[in-house]
């Protein structure tokens, strides 16, 4: 007896999550992957001229075309036979680098790899005298509250009392990194709805301001590094193109890592449609995950404000765990950022000036940390005003510094 074809539909789906399933366990297992660098090892040092190697395995009868190479997000050199190796100057140590490679394919199909060294790391102390916030207060209504003085605060780590040891409502320079989803799903008006917000949000720049911008689909792209010339960067907004799948936490990943490198307020402007996934659908978009991700903005004091658009955000990821709603929220609220969901095309213009109004009512927070310990854990963070009523944004905590010692000297 035939099959009635609903019934074959429903099988088909259950197979395409099983499969999804296991390429989640593979990945996990660093298996699965059509390429990989041999080296340098992923987390090493290294100095000087040094050789990189890439072991591809191309899926079933495939052919490559060409393998893309980028040594920190610049173009290195294209190998379009093997054996797929070459050099790079990692200079005298004092800095990592990330190498990535993505693998072209006859039939159009792209793979990627990366990796990242480290810096030589010689008896170095890490400041980690100073914890810096950043705070937005609001009252019940939403209006800001910004005549607050220092006394009004209390500060809390991981439950126990911190004295605040600067404060200050005159602002650092802002470093911020415009981050434009540029899947197919966001073809037509609505991208070009992002590119009119994000060029009028130019406009709220201050001197010293300096921002970059960055696309995702399958791939991150930098269109424009770290200015202050607000024609680079307008000329590289109205340059964004639709490509093909949704980068997200790759997006968010090496944007928090060009910002590392920066001073002043770091912030991530994030906007996105879509859940992370390949331009084919049957595999994540990108080489991070979501912890990952996470986890690099927290360590490089990266505020988030993202904004979802679109009817997606109840969609659930990938591996069907979490809607893009609420990775959006986590990313946003952790950060001490904020997250805005616009109904229609004509709220996102609304959207960056609630980011912006935000970036200008904050207040500068730093204390010196109670405790001692290295041991490189989250530590919470708790700031609240005397008014119960005051709700106060910043972010949630901290990954404690690391090292051979037990404590700061």
């Amino acid at each position: 007896m035939g099959l009635h074809i609903n019934t074959v539909r429903r099988l088909l789906r259950l197979l395409i999550l099983a499969l999804a399933a296991i390429g989640l366990l593979t990945t996990a297992l660093g298996a699965g992957r059509v390429a990989r660098f041999v080296r340098p090892r992923h987390l090493s040092t290294v100095v000087g001229t040094s050789q990189f190697s890439l072991e591809i395995l191309p899926p079933g009868s495939a052919r490559i075309q060409e393998v893309r190479i980028t040594l920190d997000g610049e173009p290195l050199m294209v190998l379009d036979s093997p054996p797929w190796e070459g050099s790079f100057e990692a200079g005298d140590g004092s800095g990592g680098h990330l190498l990535e490679a993505e693998v072209v394919l006859e039939d159009g199909a792209v793979h990627k790899a990366l990796v990242r060294t480290m810096a030589i790391q010689i008896d170095v102390v890490e400041d980690v005298d100073l914890v810096n916030l950043h705070a937005v207060v609001r009252d019940r209504q939403g209006h800001y509250i910004t005549d607050l003085t220092r006394e009004r605060f209390t500060l809390l780590e991981d439950g126990a009392a911190q004295t605040i040891r600067r404060f200050s409502t005159d602002l650092k320079p802002l470093a911020i990194g415009i981050v434009l989803d540029v899947s197919r799903t966001m073809r037509g008006e609505k991208l070009e709805a992002a590119k009119n917000s994000a060029l009028r949000f130019l406009d709220t720049l201050g001197e010293g301001d300096r921002a970059m911008v960055v696309t995702f689909s399958n791939r991150v792209r930098v269109l424009q590094p770290a200015t202050t010339d607000r024609k680079l960067l307008a000329d590289a907004i109205r340059s964004a193109e639709v490509e093909g799948g949704t980068a997200l936490y790759d997006g968010i990943w090496r944007t928090s890592d060009y910002l590392r490198r920066l001073d002043g307020r770091r912030v991530m402007l994030l906007l996105t449609d879509g859940r992370d996934e390949a331009g084919n659908g049957m595999e994540p978009g990108s080489l991070h995950t979501l912890e990952e991700a996470l986890d690099h903005s927290n360590r490089n004091d990266v505020m988030i404000f993202a904004i979802g658009y679109g009817k997606n955000l109840k969609q659930l990821d990938f591996y069907q765990r979490h809607t893009l709603e609420s990775i959006l929220r986590r990313l946003a609220e952790t950060s001490g950022g904020a997250v805005l969901f616009p109904k229609r095309i004509g709220s996102l213009k609304k959207s960056f000036e609630a980011v912006t109004r935000d970036l200008r009512h904050q207040y500068s927070v730093a204390y010196t940390s109670t405790n001692k310990v290295r041991n490189g854990v989250w530590r919470t963070i708790e700031l609240s005003t005397d008014v119960p009523r005051h709700e106060v944004v910043t972010r949630k905590g901290y990954f404690a510094p690391s090292g051979s010692s037990a404590a700061v000297p």
